[in-house]
């Protein structure tokens, strides 16, 4: 044990006794504030609940790693004498009944062989917890991109999969986070390692949801992207509210609107709470369930570790668990796929809300052992994750949950709470869900082109070149958007509206596309749409599928987005899971490249430049542009650079800020030279209050080539978030009878003549609860299934879940009747089979007389069906 502060290290405060924090804490815990309260202006924790309740959350996290079998099989195991709290296989005593290695490779990570009786080994699972903790405490509440990196590439962070790779990037790349965990430089972008080794920000957040979600986000954002980020941020939030409740099961309701609505982690939250509202009882059966309805991700190399499995699991666990620590702890155990990192989750936050006094005796018998355990940082065994260089080997327990306690301590105070000796007084938030506007269909997994319109400059708009397709390469399920074109078809597109924007407010719509020529994801809101390109990545076969987003300010409430190839070289493109976002809109200046200082580069025109001029040769080593800007306070800001890469691979320039160089920026390849539109790279830069310089040069070997267009900088946008206003549909499970002919609250139209009357009715198997209604009938039918709900005037979102078998001329969600003349929008039915049950959704639903029909149509030869459950209506 080292003695003396390792150099380049944040000194850890001695904060207890040798005795450990247990003794320390012995008779001051004091009664933690009810999840009722968490509304109050000020919520009060005193400084020893807060150090019991993170140190028993500390062990949590280890504890659950070495109880969960991982990778032992991909349904739950049955044998539930193999739970044994800190002797599972990670531990290395899990009984060999129990444990087929499965090419475990024996890192044993508890005391004997690798360690002293009293030691744990690093893991993935909280190495990088630990290590941010340690970036915290060096560089304060508002930590920057740049401060992460320069962390990183120091200390030399080993991990698995995509913090390995993020690693590299930085230290051998020179790149800034997030572009680190994008799908276009990090293969493992999809992967755990976002929610698993960061969730435990959340406890330098107690009480302030919002905070701990943006923070967790940020750094999960070091090494992916996309859901595993979202599934990042919901966990940092549970992290944040377990302070201040008493039933893990609140915290997870509370938690969910950190899930946007229009992802699919919400979906995975959405079948979980209704597998468990079906049989409250039976986990095993659950997951069964939930194992039925998760999907692949592309480049996948382990489905086990894929996030919905791994996620959907850890919400069993705590709904199933019944706030009992042990029997939650139990489920993620046992459940499958990766289950120590479902343990882990689970414990951690267990700890949180049951403080040492309600933790597991064997953890604290095995792990902490009354403050003599020991956290080893692991140089020695090979196992991957450690921290490299300038780094403690051993910490105790105790120190670590005091270098929480100082971080929260600074995180309470900046964001305008306070401390004394004894108390933190946390200014309370509340966790609100994103703004976003629903795209139906937005995955394809209903394997049509259903929400979506083909365009070609033929006759035959679409067919063959535009169509959904299956055929293993979709980003994520099953299915996909593609658009081919060929010596007949120079040109096609595939779109949908976006509906219900709000003029003058701003958005984000961001989408994975694959292609093999020259892609562009538009954005159609005003007299010239704007696009982002995709350029050849179908040749890289683990990076296929980039993300690319636009974002532009509503002129209509309506907006045409989707995919296009334009005339040129034929090929094919694909798109997968679009999303729309309502964002902030900070105070931004713009920065004209052909105005900025140059060495050797040249100002040449096009009319795509803004202003006419852009600025291009940057073609010899040392040639640069360096804008000269302003800031209104020190910090961190966003610049967007707007591009042309027209060569035929990936381009950089060294970034310098003040004279200093700082990082690589990447700019993937773009349709031509000289074009420019939304083709944007963004880079954090932090900067000093008043002037600046942003240099952006040609570096001494390679770079390849790139033109810049302008830099605008500010403030990075936000989702807007705010409440959603649900409205009561009644009978919306259609629970409220018994298999019926006439549910309660809908009625029915049977057709023109009255034939249909008997087509529509409930029965069982539906989507949640017990109930469904299904239009079916053996002899060619005609029905419309409908209600008419009041509500104030205002935008609306309809959503419903729907299967069926197809063969129908119609069968669609409807709404209607929402104004005077308006249309019926309408989201088709699904024909995969039972049990394929998809979310449909209807969104910018502008309601002007007081009222909307929502219902089911049908119209459908002899034996056709169809099913809808759950039906939703909020207030966008």
């Amino acid at each position: 044990m080292r003695k003396t502060p390792v150099p380049g290290f944040h000194r850890l405060r001695r904060a207890v006794a040798a005795t450990g924090l247990c003794a320390l804490l012995a008779g001051t815990i004091v009664a933690t504030v009810p999840v009722s309260s968490a509304e109050a202006a000020t919520l009060t924790i005193s400084k020893a609940t807060y150090l019991d309740k993170t140190l028993a959350g500390i062990l949590g996290q280890v504890g659950g790693v070495v109880t969960g079998y991982e990778y032992k099989q991909t349904t739950a195991m049955t044998d539930e004498t193999c739970f044994r709290p800190a002797y599972g296989p990670y531990s290395g005593d899990a009984p060999a009944s129990c444990w087929t290695p499965n090419g475990y490779p024996g890192y044993d990570r508890v005391g004997a062989p690798n360690f002293a009786s009293n030691e744990v080994g690093s893991d993935d699972d909280y190495h990088i917890d630990f290590f941010n903790q340690h970036i915290l405490a060096a560089h304060g509440p508002d930590t920057t991109a740049q401060d992460i990196k320069d962390e990183w590439v120091a200390h030399n962070v080993g991990d698995w999969g995509p913090g390995e790779l993020a690693n590299g990037l930085m230290r051998n790349q020179g790149y800034l986070p997030p572009a680190t965990g994008s799908a276009e430089y990090n293969r493992f972008y999809w992967l755990t390692e976002a929610y698993i080794e960061n969730d435990t920000l959340g406890m330098v957040a107690p009480g302030m949801p919002a905070t701990a979600r943006d923070l967790t986000g940020k750094f999960a954002s070091v090494t992916t992207e996309w859901d595993s980020v979202t599934w990042a941020e919901f966990y940092g939030t549970t992290y944040s509210l377990a302070y201040f409740a008493t039933d893990v099961r609140d915290v997870l309701a509370q938690a969910s609107a950190a899930l946007p609505r229009n992802g699919w982690p919400y979906q995975i939250y959405q079948k979980v709470t209704a597998l468990h509202q079906q049989n409250s009882t039976d986990w095993r059966w659950a997951q069964g369930e939930l194992m039925s309805f998760v999907r692949n991700v592309y480049g996948q190399d382990n489905q086990q570790a894929i996030p919905d499995r791994n996620n959907g699991s850890l919400l069993i666990a705590i709904l199933y668990g019944d706030n009992d620590y042990l029997t939650t702890l139990k489920i993620a155990s046992l459940i499958g796929n990766d289950a120590d990192c479902t343990a882990s989750g689970v414990a951690g936050l267990m700890g949180i809300i049951k403080g040492m006094a309600g933790t597991p005796q064997e953890f604290k018998d095995r792990i902490y052992q009354n403050g003599a355990g020991r956290y080893i940082n692991d140089a020695v065994t090979g196992f991957p994750p450690y921290i490299k260089n300038d780094y403690p080997r051993s910490q105790s327990w105790d120190s670590l949950a005091a270098l929480y306690r100082d971080n929260a301590a600074a995180q309470i105070v900046a964001r305008g709470g306070s401390q004394d000796a004894t108390n933190f007084y946390v200014n309370a938030q509340t966790i609100q869900p994103e703004k976003t506007v629903l795209i139906d269909n937005a995955d394809f997994e209903r394997g049509t082109l259903a929400g979506w319109t083909a365009w070609t400059p033929g006759a035959d708009p679409g067919t063959p070149n535009v169509y959904a397709e299956a055929n293993g390469t979709a980003q994520s399920g099953a299915w996909k958007g593609t658009i081919v074109t060929d010596a007949e078809v120079p040109e096609a597109k595939l779109t949908t509206t976006v509906r219900g924007l709000q003029v003058g407010a701003s958005y984000r719509v961001s989408a994975f596309v694959q292609a093999n020529q020259n892609a562009r994801l538009t954005v159609n809101s005003g007299s010239s749409p704007l696009y982002a390109s995709v350029v050849a990545t179908y040749g890289s076969p683990n990076y296929q599928w980039v993300n690319r987003s636009i974002e532009f300010t509503a002129t209509s409430t309506t907006s045409e987005v989707g995919l296009y190839l334009p005339p040129g070289p034929t090929g094919f493109a694909a798109i997968d899971n679009i999303e729309v976002v309502q964002i902030s809109q900070p105070s931004t200046t713009l920065y004209e490249a052909e105005s900025s200082s140059r060495g050797g580069a040249e100002i040449l025109t096009g009319a795509t430049a803004s202003g006419g001029a852009y600025v291009g040769g940057i073609d010899d080593p040392g040639d640069f542009v360096q804008f000269t800007v302003t800031a209104p306070a020190a910090g961190e800001y966003r610049a967007e650079i707007v591009q042309a890469n027209g060569s035929g691979g990936l381009s950089s320039l060294a970034l310098a800020v003040n004279g200093a160089t700082k990082a690589t920026v990447p700019f993937p390849r773009t349709e031509a030279w000289g074009q420019f539109s939304r083709n944007v790279v963004t880079v954090p830069v932090t900067l000093a209050a008043g002037s600046n310089t942003i240099k952006l040069s040609k570096p001494a070997t390679g770079g390849g080539y790139v033109q810049l267009d302008y830099l605008r900088l500010g403030a990075a946008p936000q989702p807007v978030y705010g409440a959603i206003s649900d409205v009561a549909v009644p009978n919306r499970g259609f629970e409220a009878n018994p298999p019926t002919q006439s549910p309660a609250s809908w009625g029915t139209w049977g057709g023109a003549s009255g034939a249909s009357a008997d087509a529509d009715f409930t029965e069982t198997n539906a989507f949640e609860g017990t109930k469904r209604l299904t239009h079916y009938k053996a002899a060619a039918f005609e029905v419309f299934t409908d209600q008419t709900i009041a509500l104030p005037n205002g935008t609306y979102t309809v959503t419903a879940w729907g299967e069926g078998g197809g063969g129908q001329s119609a069968a669609f969600l409807s709404v209607k009747n929402y104004g005077a003349g308006v249309p019926e929008l309408k989201s088709d039915l699904p024909a995969l089979g039972h049990p394929n049950w998809r979310r449909l959704s209807v969104s910018g639903v502008v309601v002007t007389n007081g009222q909307l029909t929502v219902g089911m149509y049908s119209k459908g030869s002899a034996n056709n069906w169809a099913s809808l459950d759950q039906v939703e209506v909020w207030r966008q």
